[in-house]
């Protein structure tokens, strides 16, 4: 039976974790290796906790103010956007300053393609803005996008056949599994959590995609709403699944706050999209369910 290599390395504030497949194990670890090392690369990029990384340069910003950053930051940063757009301030990676200064209306950043390179702009206040400093957070999309960047060092090294995990949230697979019987499927990832709900999946079979969780079983409310100011109240726990980590990270946040007819319609409009929510300890809703098969 084709051995499953297993390497764990603590990034972000979390385990990662990747399954490697089809190759001995002195091979594996080597992937292991560049691949942790791509995730540390992407940690020093986007982490609000470092210093003199981009993102706390970014938070540095006084209004009016510009950087030029990376490709890294900018893709992380446009799909924040851009997911904060598609559902209608659910998510924003800016909530801390809407959690710190109780407005409702909080400046924003503006992204760009320059002749100069990647750019980012703390846009000037309009009346009754915040004038303080940005505080962006990329923790709810951060990891996916280690995750996705993950995908091109398995490329680089021929693995086709691997899953990698960060922490027990976010997972993203390439091909399927030898003999684990999902029956070419894929990786098969546990949903559901702990709640009783009769008609919640158990497992959801990733290949070519990603699957992300959010919930309340072990931190509580943690989880900000920031069209309300407070924590997310819609549902107990939710997941989200799309070819991207990234975007799944940030869906499976932003669900969280969504009432659960948003997330239907919002899969409708994103057929490509999977969610699972669970309202109530009894009750669950699936989107898109022809994607977990």
């Amino acid at each position: 039976m084709p051995l499953v290599h297993r390497f764990a390395h603590l990034a972000m504030g979390t385990t990662f974790e990747v399954m490697i497949a089809g190759c001995d194990g002195g091979y594996a670890s080597q992937v292991s290796q560049a691949l942790f090392s791509e995730v540390d690369r992407i940690e020093r990029l986007l982490s609000r906790f470092n210093p003199c990384s981009e993102i706390s340069q970014i938070n540095r910003l006084k209004p009016g103010q510009s950087l030029l950053i990376g490709i890294e930051t900018f893709e992380c940063l446009k799909i924040g956007e851009e997911i904060r757009a598609q559902t209608d301030g659910a998510f924003n990676l800016n909530f801390k300053s809407l959690l710190k200064y109780k407005i409702d209306a909080i400046a924003s950043i503006e992204l760009s393609r320059t002749p100069r390179g990647f750019e980012v702009r703390f846009q000037t206040p309009q009346v009754g803005q915040s004038s303080e400093n940005l505080s962006l957070d990329l923790g709810a999309v951060g990891k996916g996008y280690a995750l996705d960047k993950a995908l091109a060092v398995f490329s680089d090294w021929n693995i086709d056949c691997a899953l990698i995990q960060g922490g027990t949230s976010t997972a993203i697979a390439v091909d399927s599994p030898p003999d684990l019987g999902s029956e070419g499927r894929g990786w098969p990832v546990g949903v559901g959590g702990v709640w009783p709900c009769r008609q919640a999946p158990r497992q959801f079979f990733l290949k070519g995609r990603a699957l992300s969780g959010s919930g309340t079983e072990v931190k509580g409310k943690h989880i900000f709403n920031p069209r309300k100011g407070l924590p997310a109240q819609e549902h107990l726990a939710a997941w989200a699944s799309h070819p991207s980590a990234a975007v799944a990270d940030a869906l499976s946040t932003a669900f969280m706050v969504m009432s659960t007819e948003e997330v239907e319609n919002y899969c409708k409009r994103h057929p490509d999209v999977w969610a699972l929510v669970i309202l109530d300890p009894e009750t669950c809703r699936t989107f898109n369910d022809n994607l977990r098969e």
